[in-house]
């Protein structure tokens, strides 16, 4: 809890002390991925892949495998917006490094006259800005996980460019294997100096909830940024078939100086994702009214020897979840008739996970019709179940019977 309440001191900090200049570099602000933006961003706490990157750096040691990850975005106003990211899970720590390109091409020059007033001149130029990452994650113990990035950042104005740093902290708490509470702070940094202006990073606080099962996640945030009203925002994804996942969400602000929740929604997306194998598709949907719609694609490939979790297999013994290890024995020495406890996998790809939560990694995929051997069971969701070939692993009820 004493990490907890670190990040939460640095939060109170920030909001007292952030300065009141304009901010730039509005593209930090921006949900990276089109399985947050489904979400209607309300990832924070639901992040669990490389788009944790960008949402909560401690996110990223939930991760089991490598994978990489392409991110397009055809945002407001014809502006192009493209992410690469890649992580790599190390024995103690989850490594991510990511590129961030956004463009807008060929924008109208427009001077004022000696009178203050508009001018277009036939002069057209160009907007970019660009962000490298260097992140690093690490599950401090079964509930709590923490992370930190590093980012370089370049925004280009015609012929003008500006080059900055900043740093993203995130905090992670489990209590269970089904709740998941977050908190991160992003583009931490100094005011920038330019010819003509001063400017600051658009500083952004974001704190939420999630609650995940086998088949579904449901999450809720709260986010604050420079020059923003605070903004909530609610989402989910549910699995309505083994490859195909839905998603929708609800952006909403409040009126600062009342307290009280606008009539009309900020911004609905909806969205869905497809699994092949080990790539995912995923798309988003999200209308901004007269500023045209926007959409997201984003695909995600896993590789590489999984990384298992010895803390939380550990902890499984120590909590005494069920009495498995004498069942095991008796069922082996033949002491035990396992007949009676006996399951058969009723949904195709079934996943068998090291754990008895959707949090613990998949270690294997279960045919449908397979009969499974029950040694222990957790809280009526979970069997601990041999199978054919003597491995032993943790199925949800929902896909046996």
């Amino acid at each position: 809890m004493m990490i907890v309440h670190f990040f939460l001191l640095i939060v109170s900090i920030l909001l007292i002390s952030s300065s009141s200049a304009a901010a730039r570099m509005a593209f930090l602000k921006v949900d990276v991925g089109a399985r947050a933006a489904g979400m209607g961003g309300a990832f924070v706490a639901a992040g669990d892949d490389t788009a944790s990157i960008w949402s909560n750096p401690a996110g990223l040691s939930m991760i089991k495998t490598e994978e990489v990850a392409f991110h397009h975005q055809d945002w407001l106003q014809d502006t192009r917006y493209e992410c690469l990211a890649y992580a790599y899970p190390a024995k103690n720590l989850t490594i991510g490094i990511s590129l961030n390109h956004l463009s807008l091409n060929h924008i109208p020059e427009v001077l004022r006259d000696t009178d203050d007033e508009p001018k277009l001149t036939n002069r057209l130029f160009d907007v970019s800005n660009m962000s490298g990452m260097f992140v690093v994650s690490r599950q401090v113990n079964k509930n709590i996980s923490i992370g930190s990035g590093f980012k370089y950042l370049q925004e280009q104005l015609d012929n003008n460019k500006v080059n900055a740093g900043a740093i993203d902290l995130g905090c992670l708490y489990t209590p269970n294997n089904s709740l998941c509470l977050a908190l991160s702070v992003q583009n931490i940094g100094y005011k920038i100096q330019t010819d003509r202006d001063e400017f600051a990073l658009p500083l952004m606080y974001r704190i939420g909830a999630a609650w995940k099962t086998e088949v579904s996640c449901f999450g809720i945030e709260l986010n604050k940024a420079t020059n923003r009203e605070l903004r909530g925002c609610a989402g989910m994804e549910l699995k309505i078939a083994n490859p195909i996942t839905v998603r929708c969400g609800y952006q909403f602000l409040t009126d600062n100086e009342h307290g009280s929740f606008k009539d009309m929604p900020e911004k609905v997306s909806l969205g869905f994702g497809v699994k092949i194998g080990r790539t995912t598709i995923d798309y988003a949907f999200a209308p901004y009214g007269v500023l045209e719609d926007t959409h997201r694609v984003s695909i995600k490939t896993k590789f590489g020897q999984q990384r298992f979790t010895t803390e939380k297999a550990a902890a499984i013994e120590k909590e005494g979840f069920v009495e498995e290890n004498k069942q095991i024995e008796e069922v082996e020495k033949g002491e035990k008739d396992a007949s009676e406890d006996m399951v058969i996998v009723t949904t195709d790809n079934a996943p068998l996970r090291e754990g008895p939560g959707a949090n613990y990694s998949v270690i294997a995929k279960v045919k449908k019709g397979t009969r499974l051997m029950v040694v222990g069971r957790h809280e009526e969701m979970y069997y601990r179940v041999v199978l054919p070939d003597g491995a032993y692993g943790w199925i949800c009820s929902i896909f046996v019977e």
